[in-house]
């Protein structure tokens, strides 16, 4: 004869023995973990920005603050300046009455900038000569200016910015 606790102790075996079957194990779900987190990284590697990239963002800032300056020497009647620092930054400078060269640190547009880690200036001529150490671009208010140009890189990879007597930048393509 069969009792009633018994058949009820073996529905509650039954079910147990179904949900265990049902579920995943820690196992199985730290794999599938793993995998997924292999895949983000992947996926992050692959869709950070190249070199290429970062070298043509920075030549493009730069490129927009040259003129920046241009249009502020132009419409504020003063004399700018330009200068790099030869160990990846450059700074902006405003001439005073005397002739004077005074850094302009107070200018949000303007203000001093480091180039991102181990990305460097290059080559900077202006009137196809090379730029000396206290050299500087200048950018006059009657808007006229001497041609430059420079070079903007990260290993191998480089742009080449170049400016027109009227300070307009073009940025060189990219070389095959």
């Amino acid at each position: 004869m069969r009792t009633r606790g018994t058949g009820a102790a073996r529905g509650r075996l039954t079910r147990m023995r179904r949900s265990k079957a049902a579920g995943f194990t820690l196992i199985e779900i730290l794999v599938v973990l793993v995998i997924i987190a292999i895949i983000v990284t992947l996926a992050a590697v692959h869709f950070g920005p190249s070199d290429a990239d970062r070298v043509q963002t920075e030549a493009d800032r730069l490129s927009l603050l040259l003129e920046s300056a241009r249009d502020e020497a132009i419409a504020g009647g003063v004399t700018l300046g330009w200068s790099p620092d030869g160990q990846g930054a450059y700074r902006f400078w405003r001439q005073d009455a005397s002739g004077n060269w005074m850094a302009l640190d107070d200018n949000d547009a303007l203000r001093p900038r480091s180039l991102p880690d181990s990305m460097h200036l290059a080559d900077v001529k202006v009137n196809l000569a090379p730029l000396g150490i206290e050299g500087k671009l200048v950018f006059t208010p009657s808007g006229v200016n001497s041609p430059f140009s420079l070079s903007v890189g990260m290993g191998e990879v480089s742009r080449r910015l170049s400016a027109d007597p009227l300070g307009r930048i073009t940025i060189d393509p990219p070389k095959p």
